[in-house]
């Protein structure tokens, strides 16, 4: 296969077989330079993004909210800001046919200058928010 490397893309047709993994072209894992992906699938509209990685250890983080404010986005950015969350891989925001509302990112946890409990427990003090979840990816 020839991967067309002249624009600012290249693309490759995948082909899904249930129970079988996907393969990559060689010289899409060479130009990658990473050995792992995090492979995330946005449910709604069915877009899958692949991140390449240096590290396995990533974390989900989900947010579910009343409401995908100003107010609880500021009240989160002040929350990242005390914990040092800055490098986040991938990060979305939806609300699903009124009910609920999400917040997700996922991240590396080695910036971080606090613990994922006390990360947890300072999301939770936020106005407006239910649950979250926090946890390794497989």
């Amino acid at each position: 296969m020839t991967i067309d490397r002249e624009g600012a893309t290249s693309a490759i047709i995948l082909h899904f077989t249930e129970g079988k993994p996907v393969e990559f072209p060689q010289d899409f894992v060479a130009d990658i330079g990473e050995r792992a992906a995090l492979t995330v699938l946005h449910h709604k509209d069915r877009v899958m993004k692949i991140f390449p990685v240096s590290s396995d250890d990533i974390y989900l983080l989900r947010i579910e909210i009343s409401d995908l404010s100003r107010n609880f986005l500021k009240q989160l950015n002040f929350a990242f800001n005390d914990a040092k969350l800055s490098d986040i891989i991938f990060t979305t925001g939806v609300c699903l046919r009124g009910e609920k509302c999400y917040y997700e990112c996922y991240f590396v946890p080695d910036q971080l200058v606090v613990t994922l409990k006390e990360l947890e427990e300072s999301l939770r003090k936020i106005p407006g928010v239910s649950r979250v979840v926090l946890r390794k990816v497989d």
